[in-house]
């Protein structure tokens, strides 16, 4: 190869593991993307709208005024430098965290008293 050819690549290699990067978190990005629709269909699928548990967990979410964020929240799934993942997950906590139902509290006995009689 002549040393010329060898200078360009030499110049050129800097740019190409830029792209390298750039393209290996793209595909990265993806994988996260179809882990969470894979989620999101197995869920859909296997769910039965009808069963009591669920009907339960949608009405406190609804007493609890949980809204879903606007768009989905993907986890870091796809294998990538560790410090880029631990900013990721930390990113993704951080925003589910925004969005988390409150646990159920317990009710005093006056509340509950109150709310027997209709006084709430």
């Amino acid at each position: 190869m002549p040393h010329q050819d060898v200078a360009a690549l030499l110049k050129d290699s800097a740019a190409r593991d830029t792209q390298s990067a750039r393209d290996s978190e793209n595909i990265a990005r993806l994988v996260d993307r179809l882990d969470y629709l894979l989620n999101f269909d197995y869920v859909g699928a296997t769910t039965d709208p009808d069963d009591p548990d669920v009907k339960r967990e949608r009405e406190r979410r609804k007493e609890a005024g949980f809204k879903p964020p606007p768009l989905p929240i993907l986890a870091p799934v796809a294998l990538r430098d560790p410090d880029v993942t631990a900013e990721l997950a930390e990113r993704a906590r951080a925003e589910h965290q925004k969005y988390e139902v409150p646990p159920p509290r317990k009710v005093s006995l006056r509340e509950l008293m109150a709310r027997f009689d209709g006084r709430r």
